[in-house]
């Protein structure tokens, strides 16, 4: 004869159940979390790094023209945006590099700064 189980055993069985289920749910996106936070760090590491890398392009550039250039601190994400859409060099170099100028065009806004202290990038 089969043994008969009571409703509060089976229903304790299907709420441990579903408990170890919603369990091992709940690890396995936390550590898909863990996984896809790693990569972010590791994305952002490598975009600061190549930010610091145009800024070097930027710093050559100034130390070859002889044009005092002083960024503000690397942390500073809005005095960053900010310095570079008002420092005439800077906006300069970008146009440059976004295509809008020449080279001869460039050189000639540059030579134009150096010539004007009143335009002065530390302005």
């Amino acid at each position: 004869m089969a043994k008969v189980i009571s409703y509060s055993s089976l229903a304790r069985h299907q709420h441990l159940n579903f408990l170890k289920h919603k369990g091992r749910e709940y690890r396995e996106r936390e550590e898909y979390q863990g996984r896809v936070r790693k990569l972010l760090f590791q994305a952002e590491a490598q975009m600061r790094q190549a930010e610091i890398q145009q800024l070097e392009v930027f710093r050559e550039l100034a130390a070859h023209f002889k044009i005092p250039l002083s960024f503000p601190d690397l942390g500073d994400r809005l005095g960053l945006q900010r310095f570079f859409a008002s420092n005439p060099f800077v906006v300069a170099l970008q146009d440059y590099f976004a295509g809008r100028l020449t080279a001869e065009e460039c050189y000639q806004r540059i030579t134009g700064l150096q010539a004007n202290p009143a335009t002065s990038p530390e302005r």
